[in-house]
């Protein structure tokens, strides 16, 4: 009982240092908005989700929840998963927008989806481009702190890269608020140190010139069309194209097509992207389109265009409990493309409702080594690395525990039915998980990265996934 007491007077404390409309009870409209999560096992209910709308209150939340043994976690958009039992702190309503012309570059609030960065792009910055997230409804820190993988990282980089994210405002453990790059230790753990060091309330991010007329969109293809699908992937890749062409190449049933657009039947999707406009991106995708019984959905439009091609990606979110397993790639041969397919394809025999639940997607050309050298971020990134393969074993959210034990000890195996038993596996980090070694993900930066989470979350409060050194 006194502990409770003690629970329910430390939460009364915390909301004496929030106006009313920045406390969310899980009765409140907005809880479930606020609060969900991508996989739903990841989900824990908090007691309060918390908005602070400046960073002077966000600064004293965070000072004060440090103090007390509440369990408490940072959350943006929720892709990330984050959650806790206790409080929940929501940081959306960082969402300012600042371009500096003599600079060229721009100052973001980290708390906002990246739909809405790009659409304060076209709206105050024409003509220019950033190098932000594919996937629409993904939040700003969240992207930076796991890396940050763009439609542009071919030609520019990762997000979190030097050369785009060039200083952070910061609320640190005990409240006190910093420009990052005065503690430059501290701004290279952001760069795809995996989080858990700060809170990221603002970044300034480069901007450059670039093309407004893109030519991209879906390509469907019968799934009978793998094996041609395969060797036009691979002829496409040996001829080296262009640095402002990508792909993806989407795998996964109709439940989760759905997601993707009006797309209703179990077909691959080629997702094309030529920032040199529609003749050039015709002739590089016209292995794709010259496929037999190939659907051609291209257009030429905007970023913000290409961006909405995917924003119905967030219907799936808390729908299922799921595991990212992305693993970076240097080279993408059609005998892994086939593996992974053919892997894919075996779910259906395993369990049909964990088939539906399951997405498999080739992020072509998505990725390259840092400018400089690895040691200027700390996700060092596999040498060479070009390609993401992410694969999202998955069930209902309303599966049983074996079901969902089935969906770990599928994301497991994944690397060696995929690339072969002995062969090197790296991961994105945002596909950590504590069963897997760190040293995947971050390699010989994991050292230094544990000492920097015991300067900076000295209590490990802030769930980072690099856990704090013994």
């Amino acid at each position: 009982m006194v502990e409770s007491e003690t629970l329910e007077t430390q939460l009364k404390t915390l909301q004496t240092h929030l106006q009313p409309s920045e406390i969310l009870t899980p009765d409140s409209p907005e809880y479930i908005s606020y609060s969900q999560t991508w996989a739903s096992q990841k989900q824990l209910r908090p007691r309060l989700v918390v908005r602070p709308t400046s960073i002077e209150t966000l600064s004293k939340v965070i000072a004060y929840l440090y103090t007390t043994p509440l369990d408490f976690a940072i959350y943006g958009h929720g892709f990330g998963s984050t959650s806790a039992k206790d409080v929940l702190v929501n940081t959306s309503a960082f969402d300012d927008f600042h371009f500096d012309r003599h600079s060229e570059t721009v100052t973001i609030g980290a708390g906002q989806a990246w739909v809405d960065v790009y659409k304060k792009m076209e709206e105050h910055v024409p003509g220019y481009g950033i190098v932000g997230a594919r996937t629409p409804s993904v939040g700003v820190a969240g992207t930076i702190v796991t890396g940050g993988i763009s439609w542009l990282s071919n030609d520019h980089g990762c997000i979190s890269d030097p050369a785009n994210m060039l200083d952070a405002k910061v609320v640190k453990y005990d409240g006190s608020i910093v420009w990052a790059s005065s503690e430059p230790e501290l701004l290279w753990a952001l760069r795809g140190g995996g989080g858990g060091f700060c809170v990221i309330v603002s970044v300034i991010i480069r901007v450059f010139p670039y093309p407004q007329d893109i030519w991209a969109g879906p390509i469907l293809v019968p799934r009978g069309q793998l094996e041609t699908v395969a060797d036009g992937l691979t002829g496409f890749l040996s001829r080296d194209p262009d640095p402002r062409v990508t792909m993806f190449l989407y795998v996964m049933k109709k439940k989760l097509l759905a997601s993707l657009g009006d797309i209703d039947s179990d077909m691959l999707v080629i997702h094309a992207y030529d920032a040199n406009g529609e003749a050039h991106g015709r002739e590089s995708f016209r292995w794709a389109l010259d496929i037999p019984g190939a659907i051609d959905q291209t257009k030429v439009t905007t970023f913000v265009g290409v961006i909405e091609l995917q924003d119905k990606v967030q219907t799936a979110k808390g729908t299922m409990k799921q595991t990212f397993v992305p693993l970076v790639l240097q080279d993408l041969p059609k005998e892994t493309i086939i593996n992974a397919i053919n892997w894919f394809e075996d779910l259906e025999g395993i369990d049909e409702s964990i088939a539906d639940c399951t997405y498999l997607i080739f992020e072509v050309l998505c990725c390259r080594d840092p400018a400089g050298s690895n040691t200027t971020v700390a996700w060092p990134r596999f040498p060479g690395a070009k390609h993401i393969l992410l694969l999202g074993p998955g069930c209902p959210a309303d599966a049983g525990p074996e079901k969902e034990r089935l969906v770990k000890e599928l994301a497991m195996e994944i690397p060696s039915k995929v690339l072969g038993k002995d062969a090197p596996v790296s991961y994105l980090p945002n596909g950590y998980g504590e069963h897997l070694d760190p040293k995947l993900f971050w390699g010989s930066n994991v050292a230094k990265l544990q000492a920097l989470r015991r300067k900076y979350d000295p209590k490990d409060r802030f769930k980072g996934s690099i856990k704090l050194e013994s």
